[in-house]
């Protein structure tokens, strides 16, 4: 008898609005961090990371890391036009992004496109030198433009 009036109330928790795992407010936004969102991308969670970043977004809309990592985990489901977007977004928010420019390379090798891979090198050149995302992105390329 006790356990079933605990299922009974537990569901009514879970049914009452505002109180349900489901349930999204405001302050949900806050517990996200970027870091949650990274750890996400990390495990190959790309549609949560996605999530999770645009929940991030709602209290930081500026944050070129939230736009990179939606960016990244839209390229990795293939959905190449709205990564193209979201790495567009976070190139807006800070032309000196290192991880966009690498991704949105990477991006552009995949869709064929070497000249625009090329022109994210030269700018993670002009950024930070010869740094890993810059090697990371010339790796890349070299191997695209070689056939393999």
């Amino acid at each position: 008898m006790k356990r079933m009036l605990l299922t009974v109330g537990l569901a009514v928790l879970l049914a009452a609005p505002g109180l349900g795992a489901s349930a999204m407010s405001s302050s949900d936004s806050a517990d996200v961090s970027i870091g949650d969102v990274k750890r996400k991308v990390e495990m190959g969670d790309y549609k949560g990371a996605i999530m999770q970043a645009r929940n991030y977004l709602k209290g930081n809309p500026r944050s070129a890391d939230a736009y990179n990592y939606i960016g990244f985990s839209e390229r990795k489901l293939g959905e190449y036009d709205k990564a193209r977007k979201a790495y567009d977004r976070a190139l807006k928010i800070d032309a000196n992004h290192v991880g966009a420019h690498e991704y949105y390379g990477e991006l552009m090798i995949t869709l064929g496109d070497t000249a625009a891979a090329e022109k994210h090198l030269a700018e993670l050149t002009r950024i930070c030198g010869n740094c890993a995302e810059q090697q990371e992105l010339a790796g890349k390329l070299a191997k695209a433009k070689t056939g393999g």
